[in-house]
């Protein structure tokens, strides 16, 4: 395995390629790791970038955050006008990392839907294993640690908030929903979620989610600071919310 490559992106055809590859995990051939070289490196299967990019294809990413970060430093340099929009580059640089991404577990591998390895758009963007993470990342670049609720995670396991977060996109897109999240439910000094932040109790991620559905059919989520929001949560959220930002909210 070529462990450094020029960063590239797939055609149509190696995109097939791609599709074929892993759905025979789904079938149960379970196809060798070495044809993903040829899909990542031949022209047939691929398109060159405008600007020749290198990366680490060995390099193993503890969080979806460290991921992010890596790619933030690579893919702005690819010349391309409006990369999160390239099919191509995302499906190739999913591949380029199957190994990490779909891990051996019980001795075998679980690929799961197609979202999560081809840009698919719209809502199920944020599915994508690599470019999910990723635009989480430039969307809060000014202090990518306010998206650590969502980036914690081990790339293959993106966690249950990205799952509920991602799945509208005026949600996901809010800099306030997504910090606010990180206050409530990651543990900064610990470096790991909060106890009691799973489940789908009351101030639970999935009540979180409703509350936000709700509210964005009444406040501008885009525009609304963290504060802001905390002022209108419940109070069945106080017992996640630090003190200072407390809602005095009854309902």
């Amino acid at each position: 395995m070529n462990t450094t490559l020029p960063i590239r992106r797939l055609n149509d055809h190696g995109i097939e390629a791609m599709e074929e590859f892993l759905d025979s995990f789904k079938t149960g051939e379970d196809r060798p790791l070495s044809d993903i070289d040829e899909i990542l490196e031949s022209s047939e299967t691929t398109i060159h970038t405008p600007k020749v990019v290198r990366f680490d294809r060995s390099r193993i990413f503890e969080r979806r955050f460290d991921l992010a970060e890596y790619l933030s430093t690579r893919i702005p340099a690819l010349g391309l006008q409006d990369p999160t929009r390239d099919k191509g580059l995302w499906a190739w640089l999913a591949l380029a990392w199957f190994d990490q991404l779909a891990p051996i577990k019980n001795g075998k591998r679980k690929v799961g839907e197609r979202a999560k390895w081809i840009h698919l758009g719209k809502w199920k963007t944020y599915r994508h294993l690599v470019l999910g993470p990723y635009m989480l990342f430039q969307s809060n670049r000014d202090n990518p640690q306010r998206a650590m609720s969502v980036l914690f995670n081990p790339p293959h396991t993106p966690g249950e908030l990205v799952g509920q977060l991602a799945a509208t996109d005026r949600i996901v897109q809010s800099v306030s929903a997504i910090s606010a999240a990180s206050t409530m439910y990651y543990d900064f000094d610990q470096e790991k979620p909060k106890r009691g932040a799973g489940g789908s109790g009351p101030g639970s991620p999935r009540r979180y989610r409703t509350v936000l559905d709700q509210f964005d059919r009444t406040y501008d989520l885009q525009s609304m600071n963290e504060r802001g929001l905390f002022n209108l949560l419940p109070r069945e959220f106080n017992r996640f919310i630090p003190d200072g930002f407390k809602s005095s909210s009854a309902t």
